[in-house]
């Protein structure tokens, strides 16, 4: 079983399955078997009702109807008898909220039924011993709307005996649920299920391989959605705080930033790394107060620029150096950081700042260590430790990550959230390339992902563009090569799952 899973965390995982050659098909019938399993221990000598909606929840349900045939075929042959004599009797009736599904799968699996009625105001009630809740499922959030909310309010009159909610309740968390008795969900989980609409929950296994749950093509689901009518600024602000000895660094970062689709992106260094920088139009400079490196003048006027910018992430760390005062004034950053709480990256040198074993308490963000870093900092401690001694901080579970990056990132995060990705390319080893990474991710916490989602796909996003450059470059190929394929990769990713 894995962690509790984000609703929109299934459309992802049902996407890495078809990517990995996990037929959809396969995934609803494993579905639909469960689901008859538990109808056929709950109603067997009785009437069932199986509500099925126009996505794939209600192709589960459609699946489950022909499940229960095999199951009760299976049941004739195994008695002695080899007849129907003491095999129970179940009167199975579908009824669907619309007259086609959405899915060719779903709509495969209805036309092999042999019966399905569409619901109507008027259709009767007919006393079913259970109502199987096939209407909405993970993916479908708030109140029932339509049909559904119809069909929702038409059962609910009847107060069904008994009901098997299919994934979730319908409704779950709104004012028009379907409460179910019991649900049969599929994986893992849900977050949201500690509710009492959920009643006893079973979780059933899909036929999927271990990779599906790592990054893949099916974290794009989350990015945000362009708004036609938005204006300069709304897509998120980036601000980068590096430099000092280094200034290619967060000019990296920077420009990763702006390829992941946020709209603005403002680099903060010390004076003489600002001059010695060959700024590129699509970053905006911001001079630090100090002067080599960034020490004890620069976190006011940092704090001050978090406002003024209406900054809504930030990446700290490339470039810094490592200094005494350097070290004291990233803390006293990652204090204002909590307090303004505006989710931030931690990156290269600002991961020496961090408490040693611990999570930053209140921040919200992805830290990027390479292995070396990690174990600096959490010396004997897991991620997994470290991060379950912070999650208790945080209504999010979502909100804080940890990436040993390396050949194969491996990301970790509260409720037992752990993941690997891999791909790229070996030329990605090349410097700059953990720069890359952390504007990657801060871009899309700006647009408004949380962490979680965003080093998901950040890691996967970059190891595609780096792929892509290596093809393109060869063997010379450098880091600032890839910001390029970030955003041709992006809009790639969007055109195969849109």
């Amino acid at each position: 079983m894995g962690w509790p899973l984000h609703m929109r965390e299934v459309a992802v995982f049902d996407a890495n399955a078809a990517a990995l050659g996990i037929e959809v098909r396969d995934l609803m019938a494993a579905a639909g078997r469960a689901l008859a399993e538990r109808v056929w221990g709950l109603a067997a000598g009785g009437h069932v009702l199986i509500m099925c909606g126009p996505g794939n929840n209600g192709g589960d349900g459609f699946a489950a109807a022909l499940a229960l045939e095999n199951i009760v075929a299976d049941a004739v042959a195994a008695h002695p008898e080899g007849s129907r004599r003491g095999v129970p009797k179940i009167d199975v009736r579908v009824l669907a909220s619309h007259k086609r599904q959405k899915g060719e799968v779903a709509l495969s699996f209805r036309e092999r039924c042999s019966e399905v009625e569409v619901w109507t105001k008027d259709t009767k009630w007919k006393r079913p011993k259970l109502v199987v809740d096939c209407l909405l499922g993970a993916g479908a959030g708030g109140k029932p709307r339509g049909k559904i909310g119809g069909m929702v309010k038409w059962a609910r009159k009847h107060n069904p005996k008994q009901v098997l909610a299919c994934d979730i309740p319908t409704g779950l968390g709104s004012e028009l649920c379907l409460p179910a008795d019991e649900t049969v969900t599929f994986h893992s989980l849900k977050q949201g299920m500690d509710d009492s609409a959920v009643g006893e929950v079973t979780v059933a296994p899909l036929p999927w391989p271990s990779e599906t749950i790592d990054c893949g093509p099916g974290d794009i689901l989350r990015f945000p959605p362009f708004d036609e009518e938005a204006h300069k600024g709304e897509r998120g602000r980036v601000l980068v705080i590096g430099g000092g000895p280094y200034h290619g660094a967060p000019l990296l970062a920077g420009t990763a930033a702006a390829r992941s689709g946020c709209d603005l992106v403002h680099v903060a260094m010390p004076r003489d790394a600002l001059e010695r920088a060959e700024w590129p139009s699509h970053l905006i400079p911001e001079r630090l107060p100090d002067d080599e490196r960034l020490a004890e003048r620069s976190p006011e006027f940092i704090g001050e620029l978090l406002d003024s910018r209406r900054v809504d992430a930030v990446v700290i760390g490339p470039g810094l150096g490592r200094h005494v005062e350097t070290d004291e004034s990233v803390k006293e950053i990652l204090d204002i950081l909590v307090e303004a709480d505006i989710p931030t990256v931690i990156d290269a040198d600002a991961l020496y700042s961090l408490p040693a074993g611990a999570w930053p308490k209140g921040l919200r963000g992805v830290a990027t260590p390479h292995k070396q870093e990690l174990t600096i900092w959490m010396w004997k401690e897991t991620p997994r430790s470290v991060l379950l001694a912070a999650e208790d901080g945080f209504e999010d579970p979502e909100s804080c990550v940890v990436i040993r990056t390396g050949a194969v990132d491996q990301l970790h995060g509260f409720e037992g959230r752990r993941c690997d990705c891999r791909g790229g390319h070996p030329r990605m080893a090349t410097g700059g390339t953990g720069d890359l990474l952390a504007g990657t991710i801060a871009g899309l916490l700006a647009q408004g992902m949380s962490s979680w989602p965003a080093a998901r796909l950040g890691c996967h996003l970059l190891r595609r563009a780096g792929a892509a450059a290596a093809e393109e470059h060869g063997p010379g190929m450098l880091a600032s090569d890839v910001p390029v394929h970030i955003s041709k990769q992006l809009m790639q990713l969007l055109n195969e799952n849109g």
